[in-house]
């Protein structure tokens, strides 16, 4: 057996580049400052969060990730928990390790004398019972926690993943931000609808739905059964909903709230208010040619047409006009330094040759296009206007559908297969992560598969060392063949922390850092 020693993760090194990507985030649907009052920011026992919207779901089978994780991380432990710096810590396990070679058997063994808030213990069948509950349950998630097999007790303390097929990131999938290792109590899964109004985990805090306000403002409240007291920093926390960037700076400002997602339109402000600026490679926004058969849009059927596409657009000034030195071009599915990207590969802007394969594909004067966006990770939808806007250049006459309820509905908009093109960012720290991501729900709706892509990645997942990077940079090269996915450029997660808050990192591994901890070291405090 190989065993992966807690705190190491078996991922690429930490990137040398200021552009790169992380953890993926689906948020939720965007508001403007919300009422209904919060704990006061002025009491040290108490923490008060940011987001831009209210939670994707509160029973973490259904939730978002990202720093829409907040919602579930507070009231419930993962199995392996992943620090600000990016190292994998024991949470509800102790330890892991595959099982055999091939990377299809991950086994791991879970902490002892843990509870539940509705006091039933930790053992390997509740665990068992929670995680197929997550595959099941039809959240956002599920391709993200690897191909399973099966989940198995093989022990009262140890569980057992079996996967289809190589899994080279098993470890990872069990981190707060994938859901299915976040495990939830029995009398939740007897009543899942429950969740949305209490919570039923391990974690350090309690889900209070009769305080909380929809919408505006979510509370939860200390845990008394904790497995560790002292990592638990606050005597409650909030978050409050607000998505407008400058609402956000002013809450931040003015102590309402002591965490927060910033901005590039506010971040200098930010810095003159004295406000501690965390920045992280995070995004790599791509307009997504979901469409590859040509069903909804013909043109989009040929692959001159999407090479065309990936032609057009001048990444260097775009990543410049819409995010200065927050972001960059993005040419590839990975971005430079993460494992499985090709130097010197990747597609440039050459609108010469980008109008002589529409031409060739029969389109010299383009054609209408309809591209379905979203304004609450894209606020205002500047990006998605940019994108659009360039394929003028080609003769696409693009318009787009714009999204404004939330990433739910707009999930549901791009699987609902009316859309032929999608803008949409992804993330991940290697090609197993953004495989998972890319090749499945909206990035995916049609469907699409490539033997060739497959069987490369099967060969990569199932290997180690300079073999699989081999095997993922072979995997990235059939990707840009392909033309299903147009990269244009990559952005920097901004994070607004209060002068009075202590020991909030960041890193390319995590660009999206959690308030809890399963120790005190790790965990935020008040200075």
């Amino acid at each position: 057996m190989r065993r992966l020693s807690p705190g190491r993760r078996r991922a690429p090194a930490v990137l040398a580049t200021a552009t790169a990507m992380s953890l993926a985030l689906f948020a939720a649907a965007a508001c403007s400052p919300a009422g209904g009052g919060s704990p006061s920011s002025g009491s040290a026992s108490k923490l008060t969060l940011q987001f831009t919207g209210p939670p994707i779901s509160l029973n973490p089978a259904l939730g978002g990730n990202g720093l829409s994780t907040m919602y579930t991380a507070l009231a419930y432990d993962p199995l392996i928990y992943l620090s600000g710096d990016g190292k994998l810590v024991p949470d509800l396990a102790t330890e892991w390790h595959y099982v055999g070679e091939g990377n299809k058997v991950f086994e791991l063994t879970l902490r002892q004398g843990v509870k539940f808030t509705d006091g039933s213990p930790l053992t390997a069948d509740a665990a068992v019972a929670s995680m197929n509950y997550f595959l099941k349950a039809g959240g956002g998630l599920v391709s993200n926690a690897g191909p399973i097999d099966s989940i198995t007790a093989a022990a009262p303390d140890k569980v057992r993943v079996t996967y289809k097929s190589a899994n080279p990131d098993a470890a990872m999938t069990m981190t707060q931000y994938y859901g299915i290792g976040s495990i939830i109590g029995p009398k939740g899964l007897a009543d899942p609808q429950s969740l949305l109004t209490t919570s039923d985990g391990t974690g350090q805090y309690v889900y209070n739905g009769k305080t909380s306000v929809a919408n505006s403002r979510y509370d939860y409240d200390k845990n008394p059964a904790y497995f560790n007291p002292s990592a638990q920093m606050f005597g409650g926390v909030s978050i409050r909903v607000i998505g407008d960037a400058q609402a956000v700076l002013s809450a931040t400002q003015t102590g309402q709230v002591q965490f927060a997602a910033g901005s590039s339109a506010t971040v200098d402000a930010a810095k003159q208010a004295n406000l501690t600026v965390l920045s992280a490679p995070f995004f790599n926004w791509n307009l997504i040619l979901a469409d590859a058969a040509g069903t909804v849009s013909k043109p989009l059927g040929d692959v001159r047409v999407r090479q065309a596409i990936a032609y057009a657009l001048d990444r260097k000034g775009l990543a410049n006009a819409l995010g200065g030195q927050y972001a960059g071009p993005s040419t590839q599915v990975l971005l430079p330094g993460l494992d499985g990207y090709v130097p010197e590969a990747g597609y440039t802007y050459d609108l010469a040759k980008a109008k002589s394969l529409m031409a060739e594909a029969g389109y010299p004067d383009g054609f209408p296009l309809t591209v379905l966006t979203e304004s609450v990770i894209d606020r205002n939808t500047t990006y998605s206007q940019a994108i659009v806007d360039a394929l003028g250049a080609i003769g696409i006459k693009a318009t787009l559908h714009v999204e404004a309820t939330g990433i739910g509905q707009f999930s549901g908009d791009a699987l609902s297969k009316q859309y032929a093109a999608i803008i949409f960012p992804s993330a991940g720290t290697d090609l197993f992560q953004v495989h998972n991501q890319i090749s499945a729900g909206l990035f995916n709706p049609f469907g699409h598969k490539d033997e060739q892509l497959d069987t490369t990645l099967a060969q990569a997942f199932a290997a180690d060392g300079a073999e699989r990077t081999r095997l993922y940079q072979q995997a990235s090269q059939r990707y840009q063949d392909l033309a299903w996915y147009v990269p244009v450029f990559s952005t920097e997660n901004l994070l607004y922390v209060s002068p009075k808050l202590d020991n909030v990192k960041t890193s390319e591994l995590n660009p999206n850092p959690m308030p809890v901890a399963p120790t005190p070291e790790l965990a935020w405090r008040n200075k």
